[in-house]
């Protein structure tokens, strides 16, 4: 069975990679599809097309990111961005559900 914060970290591990920057090169098609759909889902997500991701847009798309949105808004503006998302995934090691 498969915890909240597992698969919040599923979930970001998507977003994550889903930046060419952080991509990993050789990582794989199926990582590749799983980063091109939460980068998606993330933009779906972001209504204003602002860039970032609000409590309210992560309540109403992200409910695995939305229950640890406090916790992954590092500079508590209200707001999540690529670089929040991407530190808290590291400093939970990069796990992924299940593993």
């Amino acid at each position: 069975m498969k915890t909240a914060l597992q698969m919040t970290a599923l979930v970001l591990t998507g977003a994550l990679a889903a930046g060419s920057a952080y991509a990993e090169p050789g990582s794989g098609q199926a990582q590749g599809d799983r980063a091109q759909k939460m980068q998606s889902r993330l933009k779906a997500a972001d209504k204003d097309g602002d860039g970032r991701i609000s409590k309210a847009e992560a309540d109403a798309a992200l409910p695995r990111i939305a229950k640890h949105f406090a916790e992954i808004d590092t500079n508590k503006d209200g707001y999540l961005t690529r670089d929040e998302l991407r530190a808290w995934h590291q400093a939970h090691g990069g796990r992924k559900a299940g593993r």
